[in-house]
């Protein structure tokens, strides 16, 4: 299945909307390098606010530099713990697949990692890695009736031959969800939180693609495309923010005072 570029807002039909989309991104975006092999890889990060990205990747041999890949992204909020976990780079396909398990839930997850060349996979050699993972959705639907939250890979239910081993299955409780814009194409999009049992999901769908009527607490059932960032250090320093300062100290420890 190809990337769904429709979940962030972009129609891309043939061969000729992929690539002015990832000339686009290249002109508009911001380049992060690193080093592998023979050659480098460049990669460009065009943010388009809300979490919405569009990464183009190119890869510099020494025979000269050449595109290679473009595809959909979201930077979103809730992160996961792996250990243990690898990485398999696709250099001269500008890709790489990130495959882990998660501490707390022990459950696999199997992602198309975004931002390859903005770190070092050496410097989380022998620990866990923190990653922000979500699922751009093919489709979604909301569900008539309560059903098994479920989270597995589509390959498990599904004969098709061309999908992906970051394509997932995802159906469950809707938690919290808020409608969000590209800004670029004017496109609506629908930032979901599905309770999936041993997994929260952060899933975006563009709005034609969700059939039904969106409500908290309604059954929520996608097939996605699992992506998601690593965080460095510094990343995960800056996602540390601390104590309101504007609440008073008693007003804080009231907050976690215990009724009985």
């Amino acid at each position: 299945m190809s990337e769904p570029f429709d979940a962030i807002g972009f129609k891309v039909l043939d061969r000729a909307s992929y690539e002015a989309l990832a000339e686009e991104a290249y002109q508009r975006g911001e380049i992060s390098k690193a080093r592998r092999g023979q050659g480098v890889l460049h990669g460009c990060c065009w943010s388009l606010g809300s979490g919405l990205e569009v990464w183009t990747v190119l890869y510099e041999s020494t025979d000269g530099l050449f595109y290679v890949d473009c595809r959909p992204a979201f930077r979103g909020q809730h992160i996961f713990t792996f250990y243990p976990w690898e990485i398999i780079e696709y250099e001269q396909d500008g890709e790489a697949v990130a495959r882990g398990v998660t501490i707390d839930t022990n459950i696999e997850m199997t992602f198309e990692l975004q931002n390859l060349t903005e770190i070092n996979p050496h410097e989380f050699k022998d620990r866990a890695i923190t990653s922000a993972v979500s699922g751009l959705a093919y489709k979604a639907r909301i569900n008539a009736r309560a059903g098994k939250p479920t989270f597995i890979p589509l390959r498990d239910r599904s004969a098709r031959k061309n999908v992906s081993d970051n394509d997932y299955i995802v159906r469950g409780v809707i938690r919290s969800w808020r409608q969000i814009q590209n800004l670029h194409t004017s496109s609506d999009l629908i930032w979901v939180v599905v309770d999936a049992g041993e997994v929260k999901l952060e899933v975006l769908v563009n709005r034609s693609d969700l059939r039904g009527e969106l409500k908290k607490g309604a059954w929520l059932s996608a097939e996605v495309w699992l992506q998601g960032h690593i965080l460095n250090d510094k990343a995960l320093t800056a996602r540390y923010e601390g104590i309101d300062r504007r609440i008073s100290a008693g007003a804080y420890w009231k907050t976690l005072t215990r009724h009985n």
